[in-house]
């Protein structure tokens, strides 16, 4: 399970979509800020929104394995491209850096992540 975890974060890092989705189950489902999506395919829409907004860097700084599941304390620096008016209620001018303290809970089954959620620290 941690070799999952890595592999997912250096996927997500390398901004590649394609090699991120093959560690994606099809129907992998994401709790965020965003709120509720099911599939990868919308998954991957909510990684392209953040990926054209930010250059998004997301760094496991602790990862806690049980079983099929693991809790990974993530430190996710986000860099605005552009302007961005509105985001978490605030806006970031373009080149500012905004550092979010995120907790993961992932699951996975087969190999394959079937459910992230991801909140903020406590």
């Amino acid at each position: 399970m941690e070799d999952l975890i890595r592999s997912y974060y250096a996927a997500y890092n390398s901004v590649d979509s394609d090699r991120l989705s093959q560690l994606l189950d099809p129907q992998v489902e994401l709790v965020s800020a965003m709120g509720t999506q099911f599939g990868r395919d919308a998954y991957l829409a909510t990684y392209q929104f953040m990926t054209d907004q930010f250059i998004d860097v997301m760094e496991p700084q602790e990862i806690a394995v049980e079983g099929n599941s693991a809790t990974v304390k993530i430190r996710d620096s986000l860099t605005a491209k552009a302007d961005i008016a509105d985001f978490l209620g605030q806006p970031i001018p373009k080149g500012q850096e905004m550092v979010l303290n995120l907790t993961g809970h992932y699951t996975a089954e087969n190999g394959k992540i079937v459910r992230i959620e991801i909140v903020p620290q406590a």
